[in-house]
């Protein structure tokens, strides 16, 4: 008798377990995904895009920052320029955070402004303990809405969409920031200047052309 009941007892405890493993499963969250960030600028039918991985805690991302701009502008009505996220956090702690504000910045339609304001703010913010406080005051500056902008930092679809950017350029092979990809193709070794990056598009836009 006292063998059944123990059997008994241990059947209904493992009905008990399985029961709510199985309600946990109905009850969890569903699971965020991206396809990643699209933050995009210049001719966005080109059958040209450039695109450029950055970390914004980068000292290479922040000298090629000039360079980029300037190119942008001389090209903005040919190619689609393209910037997603490469945080590299085991090196620049504060890199994350920055891509996160950035994100957040571009869920109101002001990624472009604040990705200028947390580059061109880049020696200031990064040696700061709490680097928070001037992507809040950026984000004053170009008009966001704070309460928006804190929501959207801490949304886990901003996490999913770095992490996403994270993935691509580790499929592309990028090992370093900046890493840049012309059409979808890595580019090895890009010089830092206007005329290097020129020549680049400038062959890949008379392809595009032949073709």
């Amino acid at each position: 008798m006292e063998n059944k009941r123990f059997w008994i007892i241990l059947a209904l405890v493992a009905v008990g377990f399985f029961g709510l493993i199985g309600y946990s499963k109905l009850t969890a969250p569903p699971k965020v995904t991206s396809n990643g960030s699209n933050n995009v600028y210049g001719k966005l039918d080109s059958p040209v895009t450039l695109t450029e991985f950055v970390d914004f805690q980068c000292e290479a991302c922040y000298a090629f920052y000039p360079t980029v701009k300037e190119v942008k502008e001389k090209y903005k009505d040919r190619v689609k320029f393209q910037v997603r996220y490469f945080p590299i956090s085991n090196s620049h702690q504060f890199a994350r955070v920055a891509a996160a504000n950035a994100e957040a910045a571009a869920q109101q339609g002001k990624f472009w402004e604040m990705h200028n304001k947390i580059f061109e703010g880049q020696k200031i913010w990064e040696q700061a303990q709490n680097p928070q406080q001037y992507f809040d005051q950026y984000a004053k500056d170009i008009g966001l809405d704070l309460e928006k902008l804190k929501n959207d930092i801490k949304d886990p679809k901003t996490t999913a969409t770095i992490n996403a950017d994270l993935d691509e350029v580790k499929r592309l092979g990028g090992d370093g920031t900046p890493t840049f990809a012309l059409n979808g193709t890595k580019i090895k070794n890009p010089e830092n200047t206007v005329e290097a990056f020129s020549t680049l598009l400038d062959d890949a836009l008379a392809k595009a052309g032949n073709n």
